[in-house]
């Protein structure tokens, strides 16, 4: 570049529509000083954090990110939700709930077992357990003739419970807190198990897989 063009050009950047923004960037950059946020960040371009940040903009999850950025900014929105977030704060509750009483670290125990996951998957996936939700309607209409004072009195109280108007949530949570209901779920949880170890050890695995074929 000669002399000439660049004497042209300082020109050029000195008229109006250049001076008025620089001046503008410069009281920003003079701002930026007095709050000791160009040290910071002359701090932060040390070797060692420009090298993690380089590692976590090329890292896949994050371009991965990048690549979804639309889908998220929709979940973040649906989770700000009113209705979402109080939903959201009944769930912890719940599983809160479950956790002090314990029920959790069975259902833990349970679902770590690998003889209990193959005894659940034998009894749901079978030709009766479908059978069984084929006529539920039935089944639902033989249960109602069942003449038995324990049973429709059992029923009629859970009925006049589920016909308040609370949601489900609501009623475990408040069903937890009885010792009497949580001494039950443990008792009830752990029999399941240890009830289907018996068939087992008693042939009735045959006999299940045969029917399920």
């Amino acid at each position: 570049m000669t002399e000439v063009e660049l004497e042209r050009k300082l020109l050029e950047v000195m008229s109006p529509e250049y001076i008025e923004p620089l001046i503008k960037f410069l009281k920003l950059i003079r701002r930026l000083d007095e709050l000791g946020i160009l040290d910071a960040m002359s701090n932060l371009l040390s070797n060692d954090v420009i090298e993690d940040l380089v590692k976590t903009l090329m890292s896949t999850n994050f371009i991965r990110l990048l690549n979804n950025y639309e889908e998220l900014l929709a979940l973040s929105a649906r989770l700000s939700e009113p209705r979402t977030k109080e939903s959201i704060e009944k769930t912890l509750d719940l599983l809160n709930a479950l956790s002090n009483t314990g029920l959790l670290d069975t259902l833990k125990d349970l679902l770590s077992d690998p003889e209990v996951l193959s005894e659940v998957s034998h009894i749901f996936i079978n030709t009766n357990m479908i059978y069984l939700v084929t006529n539920i309607d039935t089944l639902l209409d033989f249960m109602a003739r069942i003449r038995c004072c324990a049973y429709v009195a059992s029923l009629n109280a859970a009925r006049d419970v589920a016909s308040d108007g609370r949601s489900i949530i609501r009623t475990i949570s408040e069903m937890l807190k009885d010792e009497d209901a949580r001494r039950g779920l443990n008792f009830l949880l752990l029999s399941a198990k240890y009830l289907g170890r018996q068939l087992k050890e008693r042939g009735f695995e045959k006999q299940a897989l045969s029917a399920s074929t």
